[in-house]
């Protein structure tokens, strides 16, 4: 097609009506690269919207205008060369009533993938499909819709098939959904932080963006995010520039590129509520949900839906044994009987899922313990068996648990002291062990706040036991990993605005699953003019919140400081319901410590020795300071004497190697 012939068609095709910003008459190949490719990519909705639009009579009338060689695609591929770019416009997109038939079959591959939620996946065909009805702007949002539903039900797995079968039937290219989680957005210092992560999923290649935890965001962002929805485009209040992968603020003095406006960008939002939608009203406004026309509910399994699911995690779990360990696997109808009878509604698939995973890591040590077994069936008895080859074995799917929580235990008889502490925790775990009853009867669980305060001075065993009920917690199954991550004021504060709340966020991400804690927590309030520290307490207390069921915080510091502390924020206190106090060590538990410290580094104590210890710990302790009774103390003195008792033996021929002696510990003039 000459050149002459392609502008005047480009003239023709794209005039007044279509708004497409290109002006042929220009010459825009002198124009910057970067500005062109900003050009080229606003055009590229239009030509979209454009191509969408297109009738066979108006191609038949182009041809005859144009001559018999015209192809709109071939016109598309000139576009690419000529302006160095891609138009990724999908073929064939039916619109209309035309697109009844395409979405009758998408729905019909969904309900194969997301079994028991036909309303479900019928109301989302119906939400996808809207826009083709009542027509595409490009530089709008195509839709928002809210998907609600208890965990387990398939709201994650209806999106993602999805957005699968819309790249499948040409009518997305990419199948790729872009995520923001409003959780990481709970200060009005992370504007940017927010507007940015915006700005990026609306100018990915994801046609989809999933709006995740709508409800943990602070006020400011769920307000723009309601502007969006309701507007189409969200107005910013400040010019940004966009450079080095970085939304910035413009300077005052003119620049290329300017943001001061995201626009919808042909996206649909997808908010996924746990539970019911009713607090949208609450968080982004009346507008807001008046301009939602799709709200998708996943229920609750009926029997026969729940009967197909399991069937299908049978069939997935057979499969996997063939394919990674060659084992035939067979099930007795008692084993599909107990999952149905361990099945939770309120948990959906998760309260199956973690079993099978462990009935196959049984089946992998089963393998490798006996190599050479083809065939497993399995059936359940009062606990899950395993037949193969004439024998039959138990499978102790919580033997692990067991194992770790008779390890807790042990560790814990054997600290020192503190006794306040351990009948606290065994009053706790008690509690865990009769809810964890009553859920298997369908009883209501009162849920108590895991969240402490240790009070006390240094070395006092505080981190000691925050290790062990971390681990405790995660052996009762109300946290995934059961870690501990210690942080102070350094790791939670920044030194600069608008950096303590992503800080903050960072280190509780990091400790999600398990423990986060803060040791000398008095130290993040400094006054009232301190506005980082209270910013990171803020943050703090909303993250509790947010995370309540996969975090447990616990704050530690001197008595007196930590009342201080506590007022800082109305907040805290309510969270905060578990204050244990750690008092100071006696003198013979301190002893009892010594003991300890040197058997674990295999050394023992004279005999001699203990009557002295016991006065020297008596006298350092009326002097009452900070660190006159402390494990710490103990541990210093101990590896002290190890270094002195290294000289005495190599000086002596029959000293025994594994003995502290009196003359090994340098006690001063206490004694």
């Amino acid at each position: 097609m000459a050149n002459k012939e392609k502008e005047r068609l480009m003239r023709e095709l794209f005039g007044k009506k279509s708004d497409l910003k290109i002006d042929l008459e220009k010459d825009v190949l002198d124009q910057n690269a970067k500005a062109l490719s900003e050009l080229i990519k606003d055009n590229d909705r239009r030509i979209q919207s454009f191509d969408q639009k297109l009738e066979p009579l108006q191609i038949k009338e182009l041809k005859e205008d144009f001559g018999q060689d015209f192809d709109l695609e071939k016109l598309r591929q000139d576009l690419e060369k000529d302006y160095d770019t891609k138009l990724d416009v999908p073929d064939n997109i039916p619109l209309g009533l035309k697109s009844r038939e395409v979405f009758e079959k998408i729905e019909r591959e969904l309900n194969e993938v997301v079994l028991g939620q036909k309303t479900a996946t019928k109301a989302l065909c119906i939400a996808f499909r809207r826009p083709y009805v009542t027509g595409i702007k490009p530089d709008r949002l195509r839709g928002t819709i809210i998907i609600s539903g208890n965990n387990g039900s398939g709201r994650h797995l209806l999106l993602t098939t999805m957005a699968k079968l819309m790249k499948k039937e040409g009518l997305y290219t990419s199948d790729a959904i872009s995520t923001l989680d409003m959780s990481n957005y709970q200060s009005p210092s992370q504007e940017i932080m927010f507007l940015q992560d915006l700005y990026v999923a609306l100018n990915s290649e994801a046609k989809i963006i999933l709006v995740e935890k709508p409800f943990d965001a602070h006020a400011i962002f769920a307000r723009m995010l309601a502007e969006l929805v309701i507007n189409g485009s969200l107005h910013l209040n400040r010019r940004y520039v966009y450079a080095k992968n970085h939304l910035q603020v413009a300077g005052e003095g003119l620049a290329s590129n300017i943001i001061d406006t995201l626009s919808g960008n042909d996206k649909m939002i997808v908010m996924m509520v746990e539970g019911s939608s009713y607090k949208l009203l609450d968080t982004y406004g009346r507008s807001f949900m008046d301009k939602i026309q799709d709200q998708i509910k996943t229920d609750i399994l009926d029997e026969k839906s729940l009967d197909q699911i399991v069937d299908k995690l049978l069939k997935d779990l057979k499969k996997r044994c063939y394919e990674q360990l060659e084992l035939e696997l067979i099930f007795d109808g008692s084993f599909k009987k107990h999952l149905l009878s361990i099945y939770n509604p309120n948990d959906g698939i998760d309260s199956l899922s973690p079993l099978l995973k462990k009935v196959y890591d049984e089946l992998v040590d089963l393998i490798l313990a006996k190599d050479g077994i083809k065939k497993v069936e399995l059936s359940y008895h009062g606990a899950i068996l395993a037949k193969y080859e004439g024998e039959e074995i138990k499978l102790d799917l919580s033997k692990s648990s067991a194992k770790e929580r008779l390890a807790i235990e042990e560790e814990l008889n054997e600290i020192v002291g503190l006794k306040e502490v351990k009948d606290y925790l065994k009053r706790l775990e008690d509690h865990l062990k009769v809810a964890e009853l009553r859920k298997k009867k369908g009883l209501k669980v009162t849920e108590v706040s895991k969240h402490m305060i240790f009070t006390g001075n240094p070395g006092t065993g505080k981190t000691t036991i925050a290790r062990l009920i971390s681990r405790m917690m995660k052996s009762c199954g109300l946290l995934k990993q059961g870690h501990l991550v210690e942080v102070t004021r350094a790791d939670l504060v920044a030194k600069y605005v608008g950096q303590t709340a992503p800080l903050v966020m960072e280190v509780v991400k990091s400790a999600l699953g398990g423990v986060l804690f803060i040791d000398e927590a008095y130290s993040l309030y400094r006054g009232r003019d301190d506005s980082f520290g209270l910013e990171a307490i803020d943050t703090l207390v909303k993250a509790m919140e947010d995370h309540r069921d996969d975090l447990i915080v616990i704050l530690a510091g001197y008595s007196k400081e930590m009342k201080t502390f506590l007022e800082a924020n109305s907040g805290l206190r309510s969270r905060f319901a578990n204050i244990i106090n750690f008092p100071d060590y006696s003198a013979s538990e301190l002893l009892a410590i010594t003991k300890s410290i040197a058997k674990g580094k295999d050394y023992r104590l004279a005999k001699d020795v203990e009557g002295p210890l016991l006065e020297y710990y008596a006298k350092v302790q009326a002097k009452n300071d900070g660190t006159s009774g402390n494990g710490r103390l103990a541990r210093n003195l101990v590896e002290e004497a190890i270094l002195n008792q290294a000289k005495r033996v190599l000086d002596s021929k029959n000293a025994k190697i594994d003995l502290l002696c009196l003359e090994d510990f340098d006690l001063g003039d206490n004694v």
